[in-house]
């Protein structure tokens, strides 16, 4: 996880006054998996603004995966909207998008249609499979 905020002092959520929300400092989130979406949940009460991008609309508890293909789970069981999930926090909003890059000298999230501007930017975009040097296992993981 990175934060970053440019030329100024670390955030401290104390000092911002509740009434600020439309100068509040915006917190982008890359990724709604279990780290995104639980950055964005303990942002929920702070004085901040908070974009979650996410290439899905709905995160999947990994985890139980098996229990899905084994037919002891059915999908929606494991799976839930993201703005389901975020939908409560006012001071959170959702983009379905592909991220294809950052620019850190104007602080801006980029994708295909467009780009966002940030204050702070967390990547929580997950992990990568590691086969040993044995990439025909990826065909059975």
């Amino acid at each position: 996880m990175i934060l970053k905020r440019k030329k100024t002092e670390p955030l401290n959520i104390a000092t911002i006054p509740s009434n600020a929300m439309a100068a509040a400092p915006h917190v982008v989130i890359v990724g709604a998996g279990f780290a995104g979406l639980h950055a964005a949940r303990g942002l929920g009460e702070a004085p901040v603004r908070v974009t979650v991008i996410d290439r899905t609309n709905h995160h999947v508890f990994q985890p139980l995966l098996y229990q899905v293909a084994t037919a002891s789970l059915s999908p929606d069981d494991i799976s839930a909207p993201i703005r389901g999930v975020l939908g409560k926090q006012d001071n959170t909003e959702v983009i379905l998008a592909e991220v294809t890059g950052v620019d850190v000298q104007e602080q801006r999230v980029l994708m295909h249609d467009r780009s966002v501007p940030y204050d702070y930017l967390v990547l929580a975009t997950g992990v990568q499979h590691n086969y040993f040097g044995h990439d025909e296992w990826r065909q059975f993981a």
